[in-house]
């Protein structure tokens, strides 16, 4: 099987042209596609650790779901994350290609929000959608039973939320996953629709603010929740070419709170 009859697949499901102007999904480093596919390594992010594991588990396809590169040139990206230019050096040298499904992923139907809502084995009770990027849960539960779910379901920690401790273990049914950092225009509008928990990750100081003054009910989780990209593409992989040599590569939180 060549490193193409791989890639192919995926763009057929996710295709470039679904992904936001910004973003740089698709090879961030391309060989020669027509080789034999000797492995793939599956990670949220590209790093020394996950590099290590393709070459050690003689993997020439790493599939990611954030771009490896971002900036235009090397140069700029080396300004940014310097530790990419060993990687890239590395990557030449044995030849492996990086791909990134990125929010062409996200907007899929079954997209991020929804592996996350699977995850938690909240699938049956997901309200259904015309895109992917969000994921509407009718559920019966508590904010606190829904963070402790996180905890054991993702393997995550270090939670910040805007809603009050005595309403933590108030009852609630309407939830709204938005994977990454939702934009704050859909948790506004999530706000106004009622909806009594938002989980999203990576909120900034001024968005904090306005979620504040209107209310909205706030789980901020780590960025990592989006992990769940891996455990579905190594299904899809898994089922449509029973592949061997197929690894997925975890990573954990890269801070904690003090």
């Amino acid at each position: 099987m060549t490193i193409k009859t791989v890639v192919d697949f995926l763009f057929s499901k996710y295709p470039l042209s679904t992904k936001e102007p910004w973003d740089p999904s698709g090879f961030s480093v391309k060989f020669n596609q027509s080789k034999k596919l000797t492995g793939v390594i599956l990670a949220i992010d590209l790093t020394q650790k996950v590099l290590e594991e393709a070459i050690k588990n003689n993997c020439n396809l790493i599939i990611t779901h954030h771009p490896f590169k971002f900036e235009k040139t090397w140069d700029d990206e080396d300004l940014k994350a310097p530790y990419k230019r060993d990687i890239f050096n590395k990557l030449k040298h044995y030849k492996i290609s990086v791909i990134a499904f990125h929010t062409n992923y996200d907007y899929a139907l079954e997209g991020t929000s929804f592996q996350i809502a699977k995850q938690l084995n909240l699938q049956n009770y997901v309200v259904f959608q015309e895109n992917g990027y969000d994921c509407k849960i009718k559920y019966n539960t508590s904010v606190n039973n829904m963070i402790n779910l996180i905890k054991d379901k993702l393997n995550l920690e270090a939670f910040r939320t805007n809603i009050p401790t005595a309403q933590l273990d108030t009852k609630i049914s309407k939830i709204a996953i938005l994977s990454g950092a939702g934009y704050i225009s859909e948790v506004n509008l999530f706000s106004k629709k009622g909806y009594e928990l938002i989980i999203t990750s990576d909120i900034k100081w001024s968005d904090w603010i306005v979620y504040d003054q209107i209310k909205a009910p706030i789980l901020d989780i780590p960025h990592l929740d989006e992990e769940v990209f891996c455990y579905d593409i190594f299904q899809q992989l898994k089922s449509k070419f029973n592949l061997e040599n197929l690894i997925i590569v975890k990573h954990k939180t890269p801070y904690k709170n003090i």
